[in-house]
């Protein structure tokens, strides 16, 4: 349904107040067509249709000028165009864009839109914009709605008809007295069949209603009024005139703090200034539940030259997660499933692993499943196959064990949200991507949105996903169909309309959203998983402060295309950036964020370590925690070591270390750019050293102290031979060379390994990990165990010396 403005009171006066001038500040810079789906005049057979010029050269206009525009009619879906004059340069252009005539295809309808996202509305004209539309109430709800809350309304040739019955609150005529224009009764051919057909004379229904109805008798020659705040054209001759009166008057009724702050939001942008041929990103802010800001920059096809809009699709690689956390929860909410569901309920063929594994344990990254990107690695798919939803779920069913009882402890994995995907089209018939369409997406108006679960599916204004590189531009293919993880390609403007949902729930109640935005926890129901990203949410999203204020926050990189969004809940402050510039995309929507938020920071941007209370430490001291250390939960080796008198962090296989500075005795603090809190300390347990290594209010990693085993060359021939695993059906054959130990199969890159301790060896590549080698009662080799942060404990047989 169109919503109500919001009415801000005042509390803690000096914030509050400021909060409530900033929001009322901000306009969103988007216009709503009014067209009509009539096909026929009246209850003849005579063909009727939207005028195809009439919608196109002020939608090239507004386009141009960076507004975003959504159509409506009154039943929604497809309308009837017509009036097409294909040797005209801007028709032309819109009559072959696929994008544009897919939103002609698929209008919103009057209960899809929300009035506070608009600037102004538009009726455009033809036959069709005389049936249809005037008595609709809703669409006159909606005008007055904008009307009143400081908008334009705008009405060309018929499309005044749109205006005929338009009351304000107290049932009085909305433009009483005003000059209103449009197709004068004149210049229509009353001899013909299709008049005959009209409910009402325009000029008439104007003066019926209050307004000063004028015109030019020359016609065609632009002739268009502005009064107050309603703009009217005469013909499709006014189109671009009307267009440009529309702006103007925006423009003129933008407070100067919304323009002083858009200048500086756009300043955040300013490398992708006139860069047509570079691909860039589409930005979007919003304030206390209002959008704010949007725009885009760059190219979302450099060969095309077709330029990023608030429209443009990009995929949002894991910021999809949040979707199918919403579905589960929303069919929670209506009653079709528990949380505490356990899976074989949904998926009678999963395994049975001698525990219950619950809809909650997939949400709350605690089933125990191994990850199947990770898996998929290990089975050697390459990025350039083809990897759809069953592939997917082959790997997962494939499992033989779990890494540990469900429940009991936190392990990342995104095999819990591909099960997901399962239950929800086992508990509505549909698929998570059919399901997320029919109710989320289109209740919202998120006509850009969709899960991509059809590789040969054409999708239009995508944004091509670049590799940005040394030698130019090259095309990034993603070749997967997997949902429920990434795959979500979304727009701007559509994912503005998805946190405003959080303010207002149209879809879900308040309480789907605290819950969706809540920390996870484990069966006992109050321990967090609290990783270095921050504590994770239901929503898949992580909880991290910035400088001292909470912040939610997640990002997405899938090919090139690179996504973040920051969200400042105290402060109803969300901030997002959009890209296909293959490149994290971070800091722009934090610099978006804190132009916004203003000095609101406890916490520099930077620490002062100049002015951090240390104490001073001998080498004697420092040495005591020299040495290395093993994190066998998420497989991590360090090296401690001391330079310079002074002490450093390094992660094995880097080049350089970490400064350490000590803040007490055993405990240190970690220099870096920036306002991260990370603190290393030191422990004796049972006579062995251990460090602890916490990033701001993270979980602790702890890390065990080894000594490394340097094997001779003659030593490392042990363990060279081939390995199998059943379940993948993978071997991986182990070779020496003059470096040490190493593999690989057809499909993978070379992976070397470095001895840490007896039969221990960590790899170069993350999904494999670790390696631990298990030995017979001869202590011949019998295989090994592969283990890293996603996988636990996943056995390859040797199978040959």
């Amino acid at each position: 349904m169109y919503r109500s403005t919001s009415k801000f009171y005042l509390v803690m006066m000096m914030g509050i107040l400021f909060s409530s001038l900033l929001t009322r500040a901000y306009a969103q810079k988007k216009i709503l067509f009014v067209t009509s789906n009539q096909a026929f005049y009246g209850n003849s057979k005579i063909p009727a249709a939207n005028h195809f010029e009439e919608i196109v050269i002020p939608y090239h206009l507004f386009v141009k000028a960076g507004f975003t525009v959504d159509f409506i009619s009154p039943e929604g879906g497809a309308i009837p165009i017509g009036y097409i004059n294909s040797s005209d340069s801007i028709q032309k252009k819109y009559l072959y864009d696929v994008f544009f005539m897919d939103k002609l295809k698929h209008t919103l309808k009057p209960s899809d839109i929300w009035t506070d996202d608009y600037s102004a509305v538009f009726y455009t004209g033809g036959g069709a914009a005389m049936f249809g539309v005037a008595e609709n109430q809703t669409i006159q709800n909606i005008t007055r709605e904008i009307y009143n809350g400081n908008g334009v309304v705008a009405a060309i040739c018929h499309g005044t008809a749109g205006l005929a019955y338009l009351k304000d609150d107290a049932g009085k005529s909305l433009y009483s007295g005003k000059k209103i224009t449009g197709f004068p009764n004149k210049f229509e051919s009353r001899e013909k069949e299709y008049y005959k057909t009209f409910p009402f004379v325009i000029d008439q229904a104007i003066k019926s209603n209050g307004g000063n109805f004028v015109y030019s008798d020359k016609g065609w020659d632009s002739f268009t009024i502005v009064d107050g705040r309603f703009v009217t054209g005469q013909d499709p001759s006014s189109a671009s005139k009307m267009a440009h009166e529309v702006m103007t008057l925006i423009e003129a009724n933008t407070p100067d703090l919304q323009k002083e702050t858009t200048k500086n939001l756009d300043k955040v942008f300013s490398e992708w200034d006139n860069a047509p041929n570079t691909p860039g990103v589409a930005a979007g802010l919003l304030k206390n539940g209002k959008i704010v800001y949007l725009k885009a920059f760059g190219s979302a096809d450099v060969n095309r030259q077709l330029l990023n809009t608030a429209d443009t699709k990009f995929q949002i690689g894991n910021m999809s997660r949040q979707f199918t956390a919403f579905a589960i929860l929303l069919l929670e909410e209506q009653g079709k499933l528990s949380l505490s569901d356990d899976v074989h309920k949904y998926i009678p063929q999963f395994p049975d692993f001698g525990y219950p594994i619950t809809i909650k344990h997939l949400l709350s990254q605690s089933s125990g499943l191994a990850d199947f990107s990770a898996l998929k690695e290990i089975a050697g798919w390459r990025d350039k196959d083809l990897f759809t939803q069953q592939d997917a779920l082959d790997l997962i069913l494939q499992q033989k064990k779990l890494d540990h009882i469900p429940g009991t402890k936190f392990a990342q994995t995104a095999s819990g949200l591909i099960l997901l995907t399962e239950v929800v089209k086992q508990v509505t018939g549909q698929t998570l991507a059919a399901f997320s369409q029919q109710h989320i997406f289109q209740p919202l108006g998120m006509t850009n949105t969709l899960f991509y679960d059809e590789n040969e599916l054409i999708v239009p204004d995508m944004a091509v996903s670049y590799q940005v590189g040394k030698n130019g531009l090259k095309n990034n293919y993603i070749n997967y169909s997997i949902i429920g993880t990434t795959n979500l390609y979304t727009s701007a403007a559509d994912l503005s309309r998805w946190y405003v949902n959080f303010e207002n729930p149209k879809i879900g109640s308040k309480k789907l959203i605290e819950k969706l935005t809540s920390p996870v926890t484990l069966n006992d129901g109050i321990t967090t998983f609290n990783p270095t990203a921050g504590r994770l949410l239901y929503g898949q999203q992580y909880q991290h402060a910035k400088r001292g204020v909470p912040k939610i926050w997640t990002f997405g990189l899938e090919g090139g295309y690179a996504s973040n969004i920051f969200i400042f809940p105290n402060q109803n402050v969300t901030s997002f950036v959009l890209g296909n510039n293959n490149r994290y995309n971070g800091a722009l929507a934090m610099n978006m964020a804190t132009e916004v938020l203003g000095d609101i920071f406890p916490a520099p941007a930077n620490i002062d370590f100049d002015k951090l209370k240390t104490i001073k430490l001998t080498r004697q001291q420092l040495e005591t925690y020299s040495g290395h250390y093993w994190d066998s939960e998420h497989v991590a080796s360090r090296r401690i070591y001391v330079e310079n008198d002074t002490l450093r962090y390094q992660v094995l296989g880097s080049n350089d270390g970490s400064l350490l500075v000590p803040i007490s005795e055993n405990i240190f603090q970690m220099v870096v750019n920036g306002d991260d809190v990370i603190i290393v300390k030191f422990r004796k347990e049972g006579g062995t050293m251990k460090m602890v290594y916490t990033s701001g209010e993270s979980d602790e990693y702890v890390y065990e102290a080894y000594k490394p085993i340097n094997h001779a060359a003659t030593a490392l021939t042990e363990f060279t031979g081939t390995f199998y695993n059943n379940a993948l059906k993978t071997t991986y054959t182990l070779s020496q060379n003059e470096k040490g130990l190493f593999t690989s199969n057809k499909n993978q890159p070379l992976i070397s390994f470095t001895p840490t301790q007896t039969d221990l060896f960590l790899s170069s590549s993350r999904n494999f990990g670790s390696i631990w080698f298990t030995r017979d009662k001869r202590e011949n080799i019998t295989g090994f165990y592969l283990n890293s942060d996603k996988i636990k404990n996943l056995f390859f047989e040797k199978i040959k010396h």
